[in-house]
């Protein structure tokens, strides 16, 4: 059997891939880890033959993950196949170094064609590998676009990438997070924080705590009262408020004197 982990900030996309994964009788997944830290302490304690690990998640990233397992003295160092919405340069290194990689939304048959490499890759794995990883993880690193340009969202039971620029902003609805992009309304099955954290983009700024704002968006500003302001989104019919708390820094961003 080959002893899998999945690694992922997002539940619905661990749950999509456990479903892909339990139809071959070979792959059998022992834990699964919803952040970087998680699956850390997850592979000192087990001994694994795969990790499919997410790059884009908050404050310790999948390639900080690998590049740490690689300083582990561990029995077994597992094979990493990586997965990403659709980062162009990761995908150019990955295929360069011959670390394999899925995009989301993962399909059936380029998951079949990934488990048939880590099949062969298991059987002929040794300290090549571990170079060829490590040589990987320095050169995503050593360039600063390997922060993901995209979002991959659900809408009515399907999976759509969408674009960071194409956010408009995101507010809290009925405990749910709900993503507006030029494209549509989308749901976003975490917190609003930790949209904020996974995004770490300049341009989005948390006007409130219940709004993520694009300030790319911003057609006009309202003064409001108490010294606070209003904000009017292009693509957004409502007014956004700024909190109180936030007014000075929003200023600043905004220059306004």
């Amino acid at each position: 059997m080959i002893r899998a982990m999945i690694v992922d900030d997002e539940l619905p996309a661990r749950e999509e891939l456990r479903y892909l994964l339990e139809k071959h009788k070979d792959i059998e997944i022992i834990e699964e880890a919803k952040n970087g830290l998680e699956a850390l302490n997850i592979i000192k304690e087990n001994i694994l033959d795969v990790i499919f690990l997410d790059i884009n998640m908050p404050k310790i990233s999948g390639i900080e993950v690998a590049s740490e397992v690689l300083n582990y003295k561990i029995e077994k160092v597992p094979l990493i196949v990586f997965i990403t919405a659709y980062d162009d340069y990761a995908i150019k290194a990955f295929e360069l170094n011959a670390i394999d990689y899925l995009l989301k939304p993962i399909g059936d048959k380029r998951l079949n064609k990934a488990l048939n490499k880590l099949r062969e890759s298991l059987n002929n794995k040794g300290i090549q590998y571990e170079k060829r990883l490590s040589g990987l993880i320095k050169e995503i690193q050593g360039n600063k676009e390997y922060k993901y340009q995209k979002l991959t969202l659900y809408k009515d039971g399907m999976l759509f990438p969408i674009e960071l620029k194409n956010i408009i902003m995101a507010t809290v609805e009925d405990k749910n997070t709900t993503i507006i992009t030029t494209t549509g309304k989308f749901i976003y099955h975490e917190t609003l924080t930790h949209l904020e954290e996974r995004i770490n983009r300049g341009n989005f700024y948390r006007s409130h705590r219940s709004f993520l704002i694009n300030i790319d968006y911003i057609e006009k500003i309202e003064p409001w009262f108490n010294n606070t302001f209003h904000i009017k989104l292009k693509g957004y019919d409502e007014m956004i408020p700024v909190s109180r708390g936030q007014v000075k820094e929003f200023k600043m961003i905004m220059n306004i004197i």
